[in-house]
Protein backbone atom coordinates (compact mmCIF):
# COMPACT_ATOMS: atom_id res chain seq x y z
CA UNK A 1 0.00 0.00 0.00
CA UNK A 2 0.95 3.67 -0.61
CA UNK A 3 2.23 6.60 1.62
CA UNK A 4 0.07 9.36 2.12
CA UNK A 5 1.30 11.85 -0.41
CA UNK A 6 -1.18 14.60 1.63
CA UNK A 7 -1.92 15.03 5.26
CA UNK A 8 -5.16 16.58 5.36
CA UNK A 9 -9.12 15.75 5.22
CA UNK A 10 -10.49 15.82 1.70
CA UNK A 11 -14.04 16.29 0.79
CA UNK A 12 -15.76 13.78 -1.00
CA UNK A 13 -15.04 13.01 -4.86
CA UNK A 14 -14.24 10.01 -7.42
CA UNK A 15 -10.30 11.27 -7.11
CA UNK A 16 -10.41 11.30 -3.32
CA UNK A 17 -12.26 8.07 -2.97
CA UNK A 18 -9.60 6.25 -5.11
CA UNK A 19 -6.96 7.96 -3.58
CA UNK A 20 -8.26 6.80 0.07
CA UNK A 21 -8.56 2.99 -1.14
CA UNK A 22 -5.02 3.41 -1.96
CA UNK A 23 -3.98 4.37 1.11
CA UNK A 24 -2.85 7.95 -0.23
CA UNK A 25 -4.85 10.38 1.73
CA UNK A 26 -5.68 9.88 5.51
CA UNK A 27 -9.31 10.61 5.25
CA UNK A 28 -12.70 11.94 3.48
CA UNK A 29 -14.55 14.22 5.49
CA UNK A 30 -18.43 14.97 3.79
CA UNK A 31 -19.27 18.14 5.52
CA UNK A 32 -22.90 18.65 6.47
CA UNK A 33 -24.45 14.98 5.97
CA UNK A 34 -26.91 15.63 8.22
CA UNK A 35 -29.00 18.46 9.76
CA UNK A 36 -28.57 19.60 13.13
CA UNK A 37 -32.54 18.68 13.69
CA UNK A 38 -31.46 15.15 12.41
CA UNK A 39 -28.54 14.52 14.17
CA UNK A 40 -30.76 15.16 17.50
CA UNK A 41 -33.63 12.69 16.10
CA UNK A 42 -30.90 9.86 15.48
CA UNK A 43 -29.58 10.07 18.36
CA UNK A 44 -32.62 10.19 20.75
CA UNK A 45 -33.85 7.26 18.81
CA UNK A 46 -30.46 5.54 19.16
CA UNK A 47 -30.18 5.79 23.01
CA UNK A 48 -34.10 4.39 22.94
CA UNK A 49 -32.89 1.46 21.08
CA UNK A 50 -31.85 -2.16 21.53
CA UNK A 51 -28.25 -1.50 23.33
CA UNK A 52 -25.87 -3.70 23.93
CA UNK A 53 -21.98 -4.02 25.70
CA UNK A 54 -18.88 -5.31 24.50
CA UNK A 55 -16.55 -7.26 26.56
CA UNK A 56 -14.22 -5.02 26.76
CA UNK A 57 -12.36 -3.12 29.26
CA UNK A 58 -13.85 0.74 28.08
CA UNK A 59 -17.56 0.68 28.08
CA UNK A 60 -18.44 0.69 24.27
CA UNK A 61 -22.13 0.19 23.44
CA UNK A 62 -23.71 -0.75 20.26
CA UNK A 63 -27.27 -1.38 18.03
CA UNK A 64 -27.16 -4.24 15.48
CA UNK A 65 -23.84 -6.46 15.43
CA UNK A 66 -20.71 -6.60 13.78
CA UNK A 67 -19.11 -9.68 11.66
CA UNK A 68 -15.97 -10.50 13.73
CA UNK A 69 -18.42 -11.88 16.54
CA UNK A 70 -19.30 -14.56 14.38
CA UNK A 71 -15.61 -15.43 13.19
CA UNK A 72 -14.80 -18.47 14.99
CA UNK A 73 -16.09 -22.20 15.18
CA UNK A 74 -19.43 -21.19 14.01
CA UNK A 75 -21.44 -21.58 10.81
CA UNK A 76 -22.23 -18.87 8.61
CA UNK A 77 -25.44 -19.47 8.86
CA UNK A 78 -25.69 -18.44 12.39
CA UNK A 79 -24.45 -14.70 10.99
CA UNK A 80 -27.28 -14.46 8.02
CA UNK A 81 -30.14 -16.06 11.07
CA UNK A 82 -28.82 -12.72 13.10
CA UNK A 83 -28.71 -10.11 10.38
CA UNK A 84 -32.26 -10.18 10.69
CA UNK A 85 -32.23 -8.85 14.15
CA UNK A 86 -30.31 -6.39 13.79
CA UNK A 87 -31.53 -5.03 10.53
CA UNK A 88 -34.69 -5.06 12.57
CA UNK A 89 -32.94 -2.94 15.56
CA UNK A 90 -31.41 -0.60 13.31
CA UNK A 91 -34.72 0.12 11.29
CA UNK A 92 -36.19 0.69 14.58
CA UNK A 93 -33.96 3.83 15.15
CA UNK A 94 -34.18 5.07 11.49
CA UNK A 95 -37.68 5.04 11.61
CA UNK A 96 -37.69 8.29 13.76
CA UNK A 97 -35.08 9.56 12.46
CA UNK A 98 -33.44 8.79 8.84
CA UNK A 99 -31.30 6.23 7.39
CA UNK A 100 -27.57 7.05 7.37
CA UNK A 101 -26.55 3.93 5.62
CA UNK A 102 -28.72 4.25 2.31
CA UNK A 103 -27.69 8.22 2.15
CA UNK A 104 -24.21 7.12 2.47
CA UNK A 105 -24.36 4.49 0.04
CA UNK A 106 -26.14 6.98 -2.03
CA UNK A 107 -23.32 9.33 -1.59
CA UNK A 108 -20.42 6.54 -2.62
CA UNK A 109 -22.94 6.37 -5.99
CA UNK A 110 -22.20 9.51 -7.01
CA UNK A 111 -18.87 9.22 -7.26
CA UNK A 112 -17.83 5.94 -7.68
CA UNK A 113 -17.74 4.66 -11.17
CA UNK A 114 -18.56 0.37 -10.12
CA UNK A 115 -21.43 -0.59 -8.43
CA UNK A 116 -22.05 0.08 -4.56
CA UNK A 117 -23.86 -2.09 -2.55
CA UNK A 118 -24.33 -4.34 0.54
CA UNK A 119 -22.03 -7.23 0.77
CA UNK A 120 -23.17 -10.93 -0.42
CA UNK A 121 -22.79 -14.53 0.53
CA UNK A 122 -23.92 -16.74 -2.15
CA UNK A 123 -27.15 -18.75 -1.44
CA UNK A 124 -26.74 -17.00 2.28
CA UNK A 125 -27.50 -13.37 1.36
CA UNK A 126 -26.61 -9.99 2.31
CA UNK A 127 -24.43 -8.82 5.31
CA UNK A 128 -25.61 -6.38 8.30
CA UNK A 129 -24.13 -2.56 7.46
CA UNK A 130 -24.42 0.34 10.12
CA UNK A 131 -23.56 -0.22 13.35
CA UNK A 132 -24.45 2.47 16.05
CA UNK A 133 -21.61 2.73 19.13
CA UNK A 134 -21.90 4.83 21.77
CA UNK A 135 -18.24 5.52 22.71
CA UNK A 136 -17.18 8.20 24.72
CA UNK A 137 -14.70 5.62 26.92
CA UNK A 138 -12.39 5.40 23.69
CA UNK A 139 -11.52 2.45 21.65
CA UNK A 140 -7.80 0.65 22.13
CA UNK A 141 -5.83 0.41 19.00
CA UNK A 142 -6.69 -2.13 16.35
CA UNK A 143 -6.95 -2.72 12.60
CA UNK A 144 -9.65 -3.96 10.43
CA UNK A 145 -8.42 -5.85 7.61
CA UNK A 146 -11.18 -8.71 6.14
CA UNK A 147 -8.46 -10.70 4.24
CA UNK A 148 -6.93 -11.52 7.44
CA UNK A 149 -9.60 -11.14 9.96
CA UNK A 150 -12.56 -12.55 7.65
CA UNK A 151 -11.00 -16.12 6.14
CA UNK A 152 -14.18 -17.61 4.93
CA UNK A 153 -16.36 -15.35 3.86
CA UNK A 154 -16.90 -13.51 0.52
CA UNK A 155 -15.28 -10.32 2.07
CA UNK A 156 -12.01 -11.63 2.19
CA UNK A 157 -11.67 -11.18 -1.16
CA UNK A 158 -11.36 -7.41 -0.97
CA UNK A 159 -8.01 -5.72 -1.80
CA UNK A 160 -8.98 -2.44 0.37
CA UNK A 161 -10.54 -1.54 3.23
CA UNK A 162 -12.56 1.63 4.41
CA UNK A 163 -14.39 2.65 7.30
CA UNK A 164 -17.34 5.42 7.77
CA UNK A 165 -18.69 7.05 10.45
CA UNK A 166 -21.56 9.13 11.01
CA UNK A 167 -21.63 11.44 13.94
CA UNK A 168 -24.40 12.62 15.44
CA UNK A 169 -23.20 13.67 18.73
CA UNK A 170 -19.91 14.44 19.84
CA UNK A 171 -18.67 14.82 23.17
CA UNK A 172 -17.72 18.50 24.86
CA UNK A 173 -13.72 17.56 24.13
CA UNK A 174 -11.71 13.97 23.25
CA UNK A 175 -13.12 11.36 21.41
CA UNK A 176 -10.68 11.73 18.57
CA UNK A 177 -9.62 9.14 15.82
CA UNK A 178 -6.32 9.00 15.59
CA UNK A 179 -4.91 7.02 12.38
CA UNK A 180 -1.40 5.48 11.90
CA UNK A 181 -0.12 5.29 8.66
CA UNK A 182 1.47 1.71 9.23
CA UNK A 183 -1.09 -0.40 7.60
CA UNK A 184 -1.67 -3.40 9.28
CA UNK A 185 0.22 -6.91 8.12
CA UNK A 186 0.30 -9.44 10.76
CA UNK A 187 1.95 -12.87 10.66
CA UNK A 188 -0.75 -15.15 9.12
CA UNK A 189 -0.78 -18.91 10.52
CA UNK A 190 -2.73 -21.35 9.06
CA UNK A 191 -6.24 -21.90 9.91
CA UNK A 192 -5.81 -19.00 12.20
CA UNK A 193 -7.20 -15.69 12.26
CA UNK A 194 -4.60 -12.78 14.27
CA UNK A 195 -5.01 -10.60 16.72
CA UNK A 196 -6.64 -7.42 15.46
CA UNK A 197 -7.53 -5.47 19.07
CA UNK A 198 -5.27 -4.06 21.60
CA UNK A 199 -2.37 -4.03 19.27
CA UNK A 200 0.84 -3.62 20.50
CA UNK A 201 2.32 0.15 20.23
CA UNK A 202 5.44 -1.01 18.67
CA UNK A 203 3.67 -1.82 15.31
CA UNK A 204 2.83 2.22 14.62
CA UNK A 205 6.13 3.57 16.50
CA UNK A 206 7.34 6.72 14.34
CA UNK A 207 4.64 5.90 11.54
CA UNK A 208 2.84 9.35 10.37
CA UNK A 209 -0.21 10.00 11.76
CA UNK A 210 -3.63 12.00 11.24
CA UNK A 211 -6.40 12.74 14.07
CA UNK A 212 -9.59 14.07 13.11
CA UNK A 213 -12.42 15.40 15.35
CA UNK A 214 -16.12 13.61 15.61
CA UNK A 215 -18.15 16.93 14.14
CA UNK A 216 -21.81 16.20 14.47
CA UNK A 217 -23.42 16.20 11.48
CA UNK A 218 -20.63 14.62 9.52
CA UNK A 219 -19.03 11.38 7.96
CA UNK A 220 -15.37 10.82 7.82
CA UNK A 221 -14.13 7.94 5.82
CA UNK A 222 -10.27 6.60 6.09
CA UNK A 223 -8.36 3.03 5.63
CA UNK A 224 -9.27 0.93 8.03
CA UNK A 225 -6.16 -1.37 7.51
CA UNK A 226 -3.98 0.99 9.16
CA UNK A 227 -4.33 0.70 12.95
CA UNK A 228 -6.47 3.18 14.87
CA UNK A 229 -7.48 4.59 18.12
CA UNK A 230 -9.99 6.59 19.56
CA UNK A 231 -9.34 9.10 22.78
CA UNK A 232 -11.90 9.14 25.25
CA UNK A 233 -14.20 12.06 25.46
CA UNK A 234 -15.35 14.61 28.12
CA UNK A 235 -19.04 14.50 27.78
CA UNK A 236 -21.66 16.68 29.14
CA UNK A 237 -24.72 15.22 31.02
CA UNK A 238 -26.35 12.96 29.00
CA UNK A 239 -24.30 13.22 25.91
CA UNK A 240 -22.19 10.41 24.62
CA UNK A 241 -20.26 10.24 21.19
CA UNK A 242 -22.79 8.40 19.59
CA UNK A 243 -21.99 7.52 15.39
CA UNK A 244 -22.95 4.72 13.29
CA UNK A 245 -20.74 3.17 10.36
CA UNK A 246 -19.98 0.27 8.13
CA UNK A 247 -16.58 -0.98 6.29
CA UNK A 248 -16.47 -0.40 2.56
CA UNK A 249 -14.43 -3.08 0.63
CA UNK A 250 -13.47 -2.99 -2.83
CA UNK A 251 -13.73 -6.56 -4.52
CA UNK A 252 -12.16 -7.73 -7.36
CA UNK A 253 -14.55 -6.76 -10.04
CA UNK A 254 -14.18 -3.24 -8.34
CA UNK A 255 -17.62 -2.83 -7.08
CA UNK A 256 -17.46 -1.16 -3.60
CA UNK A 257 -19.27 -3.71 -0.50
CA UNK A 258 -20.93 -2.81 2.75
CA UNK A 259 -20.77 -4.77 5.92
CA UNK A 260 -19.86 -3.75 9.17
Amino acid sequence: MSTWTRYEEHPLTRESLLALLNNEIPAIRIKGFASKEECVAFTQSAKKGNIKYYNTEKRIGYIGMAQYEYRWDRPKADYFEAVKKANLDLAAVTASAFNPVTRLMEALRTVYPSNVDFANEPELGHYFAGIIRMASDGIDLHADFAPFNTLDYEIRHIDAQLGWNFFCEEPAAGGRTTVHNAPWTPEMKSGEIPKSYGLPRDIVAGAPTFTYVPTAGDVVIFNTRNPHEVSAGVADPGVDRVSIGSFIGRMPDRSLVLWA
